[in-house]
This record gives structure tokens, sequence and C-alpha cells, in this order.
């Protein structure tokens, strides 16, 4: 009787060792996550190539809509490349508190769905992990909808 209490106690253990790191790793894959967003951001608006590098598949597809400034009419869409987004000419003078916001819906164990705020625009994106690396695979954007321009 003692010995099945025993065994039942270990096992239980166990399962809740085995559920303690999974909620760790869980919760350090958002915090990659996030930062993979909020790198994809920063290297858009200050120019910072080296954060787009890290950010950015290869593989990279990105297809958007954006607004004229001059009229105000939609356009697209627009397709990007890793390599386009790295050549990317920084043409704005942003201020360090430039809208910014990062919101990540859901982080499973190889891939992430994000959406990503900025000036320009709303940015939804997936990314996957490979090699123990998170990284955008795939973004679809549009400029704000008329009278919700943010700065």
């Amino acid at each position: 009787m003692i010995i099945r209490y025993v065994k039942s106690a270990m096992i239980g253990l166990a399962i809740t060792g085995i559920s303690i790191a999974s909620a760790v790793q869980a919760n350090d894959d958002e915090v990659a996550v996030r930062e993979v967003a909020m790198n994809y951001l920063l290297g858009f608006y200050y120019g910072r190539t080296e954060l787009l590098e890290q950010a950015l598949s290869p593989e990279l597809k990105k297809l958007g809509w954006g607004s004229r400034r001059d009229t105000g009419k939609r356009s697209g869409p627009h397709h990007m490349t890793r390599d386009r987004a790295l050549a990317y000419e920084h043409h704005e003078e942003l201020s360090e508190n430039a809208h910014r916001k990062v919101v990540v819906f859901e982080v499973l164990d190889k891939v992430a769905s994000v959406k990503v705020e900025a000036v320009w625009g709303i940015d939804y994106m997936h990314m996957a992990k490979n090699d123990g690396k998170w990284q955008i695979y795939n973004v679809i954007w549009q400029s704000w909808p008329d009278g919700q321009a943010v700065d």
C-alpha cells in the first residue's frame, strides 16, 4: 500500500515537473516571438538592417496595401521579399515615441501568429521556429483605415 502511494506521488511530481518545464518554455518562446516582432518594427523604423536580418526568414513573403499620402487612395498589393526589406531605405524621422504595439495571438512549439501596429499601419505575421530561432515567414499588411492613423 505504501509503495503504491509512493509510486503515485512520484508520478505526480514527474508530471508536475514536466508541466512547469513546458510552461517555462512557452513563456520563453512568447518573449522571443515578441522580441522578433519588435526587431522587425524597429528595423523598419530606424533603418536597422541588422535587426531585420535577425527577424526575417530568407523565405519571407510580404504583401500589403498602402494609402497614397496625396490622395488617400489605396494601392496594392505591394510585394516585398527579404532582400527588398533589407535594401529598404528609411526616409522618415521618427521620434523615440513613435507608435509601436505588438500583440501575440498564439505561440505553439513551432509556429506563432502576431499583430504589429506601426505608424504605417497594421501587419499580421506568421513566424516559425527553426533550430531554436524564431523568424518571420509571412506578413500581410495594410495602412491604417481612414481616420485611424497614428503618430
